[in-house]
């Protein structure tokens, strides 16, 4: 059965995105049966912006190999079969522990930024089991350059 998702992984390069938009609608839906005081554009705005924000790392591959322009680096994000190629700021351990540990304070003092970091968090997570089906190795989430 995991040989079957990897492979499914490895070939359609949208199935990553795909993963993180179902991971994205779920969080939605549970934060708006959770926090009924909050209107459901604003939870989709959190949650969609701590399941992006996460990938801002991957500028620091543009701004590393030299592409021709933006819009070319952004092409070879999408249409790539590269995964975890170099150090991404985010994309880690420390950030994952980080995180966990900054959760409960931001659920007692801002349930914003709670749904936020909760994306975020998912993000990670989701990222790390692809990446643990797909390399069958997580060793780019060490912390180092």
């Amino acid at each position: 059965m995991m040989d079957f998702f990897r492979k499914q992984i490895e070939e359609k390069r949208y199935l990553d995105t795909v993963i993180h938009i179902l991971v994205a609608i779920t969080l939605c839906f549970f934060f708006s049966l959770t926090f009924k005081n909050y209107d459901l554009s604003t939870i989709i705005t959190f949650v969609f912006a701590g399941t992006f924000f996460p990938d801002l790392d991957h500028l620091l591959l543009y701004k590393k190999s030299r592409f021709y322009n933006f819009k070319s680096f952004l092409r070879w994000i999408v249409h790539s079969n590269r995964y975890r190629i170099g150090f991404e700021l985010f994309h880690n351990f420390p950030s994952i522990i980080l995180i966990l540990l900054l959760l409960p304070i931001l659920y007692i003092k801002n349930k914003l930024m709670f749904i936020f970091f909760s994306a975020f968090l998912f993000h990670l997570i989701t990222d790390l089991i692809l990446d643990k089906l797909v390399l069958k190795n997580i060793r780019f989430w060490r912390f180092g350059l």
